[in-house]
C-alpha cells in the first residue's frame, strides 16, 4: 500500500487484492460463516500472544486465550483505547459481514459526525462488499469514533469488524459488546497495546 498523497482523501475502499498480501504476511486464516460473513485470525505461527476482553458471559470458548474480564463500559473504552494504539499511521478496517450492516449499525450514533457522514454518501456502492477500508493516519479519531458506536449499537458477529494495521503483526476483531480478540505477532507490541485493557 502506498502512501496516500497530499489532498487526496484518507478513507477509502481498496481492492480485496491489494490487502491480500498483507493478510498472508500475518498468518491470517479466514473462514467462511454461513452466506456472508468470514472471520479471521492469525494462525498458531504468527501468533506469540493472543488477548480476549469480554464480559461475564460474552466469551464462552475462550480456548489458549489470555481473558479480560470487563465492564460494559470499560470493554468500550478499552476496545477503543486499544484501536488507537494498533493503528500504526495506515490501517486497513474489514467487516465480517458486509459493509451494510455497519453502515446500518451506527447510522444513529455517526449522523451528526461530518467525515463519516461525507464517506456514507461515497460508499454507495460499497455496501454489498467486503472491500478493506484504508484508514491512514490523520483519521485516527474517526476510526475510534466508528469503534465506539459500533461497540455501542452493533449485534452480533456479522456487525463485527477486523482492524489490521500495515506497520504491526497484529489483528483486532471487534465484535458489539464482546468478545473482542487481538492477536500479536511479538510480546513487545502486545505489551505496548495491553496497557489500554490491563489495570
Amino acid at each position: 500500500m502506498q502512501p496516500v498523497p497530499d489532498g487526496i482523501r484518507a478513507l477509502e475502499f481498496l481492492p480485496k487484492q491489494e490487502v491480500a498480501g498483507l493478510i498472508a504476511e500475518l498468518g491470517v486464516i479466514q473462514t467462511q460463516l454461513g452466506e456472508s460473513c468470514v472471520l479471521m485470525e492469525m494462525d498458531d505461527d504468527h501468533c506469540d500472544v493472543q488477548d480476549c476482553l469480554c464480559t461475564e458471559g460474552s466469551c464462552e470458548d475462550p480456548g489458549p486465550t489470555n481473558c479480560h474480564r470487563l465492564s460494559k463500559e470499560t470493554i468500550i473504552s478499552a476496545t477503543c483505547e486499544a484501536a488507537r494504539r494498533v493503528h500504526q499511521g495506515q490501517t486497513v478496517l474489514i467487516p465480517a459481514g458486509k459493509w451494510r450492516s455497519i453502515f446500518d449499525a451506527v447510522a444513529f450514533s455517526m449522523a451528526t459526525n461530518d467525515a463519516w457522514q461525507e464517506l456514507d454518501t461515497l460508499a454507495t456502492t460499497m455496501l454489498n462488499t467486503r472491500d478493506p477500508l484504508l484508514c491512514e493516519q490523520g483519521e485516527v479519531q474517526l476510526m475510534t469514533s466508528l469503534v465506539n458506536a459500533l461497540m455501542q449499537d452493533g449485534e452480533g458477529v456479522e456487525q463485527s469488524l477486523f482492524l489490521v494495521p500495515a506497520g504491526a503483526p497484529v489483528l483486532m476483531h471487534i465484535q458489539p459488546g464482546g468478545p473482542v480478540l487481538l492477536w500479536y505477532g511479538n510480546q513487545v507490541l502486545a505489551d505496548e497495546v495491553s496497557g489500554a485493557y490491563k489495570g
